[in-house]
């Protein structure tokens, strides 16, 4: 198996040297296997339709691979007359064939290969082909590394849309690991899924021969990218696969893992939480969150579908104001839809005590940094205190699910298609705080976070007014608009106004301006309240 270490540019994709020693980012994107509805009888793609689609994604390049059976050149001069061609495309065949490991694509071979094969057997007939391990992750198989490492193979085929998230991911890992040569490929059987899994080749290829010698010599690798994002409690990597598919969807997988051992639990829980909701009428439409694809526990790593779209806090800074009202709407819906579900986790208890210890630790973190606001601090510690317990004896009826950590870095707003203004939609991420509390704790706390987040941004605050998000809200959940529910967002608004000074104490910011604003906020919030 040859190996191959890369250069790498800011595009992310490996890099050559030109004869000048400028450094030249190729750009040969192949399609490496699809098939036909012509001579596979499992796809539903004419042949004309598949090189349309692949040739209108971008890409250069199209090897057409049917099971057991090889296009002639007289097909493929055929194929190019009635697409109309030009000679930037190039169009090859290759076939897929029944071995003793499995399906292996083969390019190279002179004749169509029918049967079941030993793979040594067939390096032996075929010696100067290129032999890749095609989708070998599929229905959760977990291939051995001897036989990943086997030199009978060029290539392994690390994505597939055949394999799941998780089967893709492994195979990402595998290939980190092992650092054996990898391709991607759709195994296109429909035509939405054309060209959506392309291999990045590092040099031009004109025909097979020159398809061979980039495989043989490792000059090649998957199409994607691997971006580390912020977590609280976990290690969080977005990886986008191959090219856009049908629907303008990109591949997305979400890779969360503990930071600690220690995290593992809590991560779990809130995975299972977050699959709850998405169960209970949140997986499409137009209000949804992301799916999650896989709970691993031996290998303590959770797998979720990667959302499409932008934060509502990235949206609101850049776009106009009609724009942004209509996503400011949507956020504060997504909301209501979730207070209205009639969700029951069971977390009545839990939130009594994570909230009493919430209150000890943001008292402590006054304290222990001996913050001039030490004194203000406990006053509004203990009156939003006393107001929660007093809502755990009377109003518990009232509880509801609540997201916990609901702010505009947090909301998803995505399309399902590009430019079609119908198909918006929100998700909302990170239900590592859920809680069974009063539905006014989330509006309150998003106003806090929003006005703190957007500190910077005065018009933005002022475009979108925080009375506009609760009008919205009550509008759909039905509560009354009552003085005892004005009194449970302000002080709800200061329960979240602590935690965010607890985390500028914790940013050695608790002297700041910001945290003055935070506290004489507070403090007006809880005169208004009556506490």
């Amino acid at each position: 198996m040859v190996k191959k270490n890369y250069m790498s540019c800011s595009s992310g994709m490996p890099c050559r040297e030109a004869s000048s020693g400028r450094r030249v980012c190729p750009k040969m994107l192949i399609e490496m296997h699809a098939h036909t509805s012509r001579h596979s009888a499992c796809s539903r793609v004419d042949p004309v339709r598949l090189v349309e689609r692949v040739r209108m994604k971008g890409l250069q390049g199209l090897v057409i691979t049917e099971h057991e059976y090889l296009w002639s050149p007289s097909e493929i001069e055929e194929l190019k007359e009635k697409t109309g061609m030009d000679k930037s495309f190039v169009l090859l065949a290759a076939q897929e064939v029944n071995t003793d490991i499995g399906h292996v694509l083969v390019y190279g071979a002179d004749r169509s290969i029918t049967g079941t094969h030993p793979l040594g057997e067939l390096r032996k007939r075929y010696p100067q082909a290129a032999l890749v391990w095609a989708h070998p992750l599929r229905k959760g198989r977990a291939p051995k590394t001897s036989r990943l490492l086997n030199p009978d193979l060029d290539a392994i085929e690390i994505f597939n849309n055949n394999h799941t998230s998780r089967g893709n991911y492994h195979g990402l890992m595998l290939w980190h690991r092992h650092k054996f040569t990898a391709i991607s490929g759709s195994d296109t059987h429909a035509v939405e899924t054309a060209g959506t899994l392309p291999t990045l080749f590092d040099h031009p290829v004109r025909d097979m021969d020159g398809l061979v010698q980039e495989l043989k010599q490792g000059r090649c690798r998957p199409l994607y990218k691997e971006i580390p994002k912020p977590g609280s409690n976990a290690l969080v990597e977005e990886i986008s696969l191959g090219t856009k598919g049908g629907d303008e969807f990109r591949q997305r997988i979400i890779v969360k893992r503990p930071k600690d051992a220690g995290r593992w639990e809590a991560l779990k829980h809130s995975s299972e939480v977050l699959r709850s909701v998405h169960d209970h009428g949140f997986a499409s439409g137009p209000f949804r969150v992301p799916t999650v694809m896989d709970i691993d526990e031996k290998g303590r790593i959770v797998i979720e579908e990667g959302q499409r779209g932008k934060s509502l806090f990235d949206l609101l800074v850049r776009v106009g104001q009609g724009a942004g009202r209509e996503y400011f709407r949507a956020a504060a819906l997504w909301l209501a839809r979730l207070h209205t579900s009639g969700m029951k986790l069971d977390l009545v208890e839990k939130t009594i005590q994570r909230e009493r210890h919430r209150f000890e630790t943001y008292q402590r973190a006054f304290e222990e940094s001996a913050s001039p606001w030490l004194d203000q601090a406990r006053t509004l510690i203990g009156a939003v205190r006393d107001f929660e317990e007093d809502l755990r004896a009377e109003s518990r009826h009232e509880f509801v699910l609540v997201h916990g950590d609901y702010h505009p870095k947090n909301i998803i707003i995505g399309q399902e298609l590009m430019h079609d203004a119908g198909t918006l939609y929100v998700s909302v991420v990170d239900f590592g705080s859920v809680l069974e509390f009063h539905p006014a704790f989330d509006v309150g706390y998003f106003i806090s976070q929003f006005q703190n987040q957007l500190r910077d941004y005065p018009a933005v605050i002022e475009n979108y007014p925080a009375e506009d998000f609760v009008r919205a809200w009550l509008n759909v959940t039905g509560q009354p608009d009552s003085p005892g529910f004005r009194r449970a967002l302000a002080l709800f608004r200061i329960r979240a106004n602590l935690s965010i000074a607890s985390y500028l104490i914790h940013l050695g910011m608790g002297e700041s301006g910001n945290m003055g604003e935070v506290m004489t906020g507070s403090m007006a919030l809880l005169g208004r309240s009556g506490g």
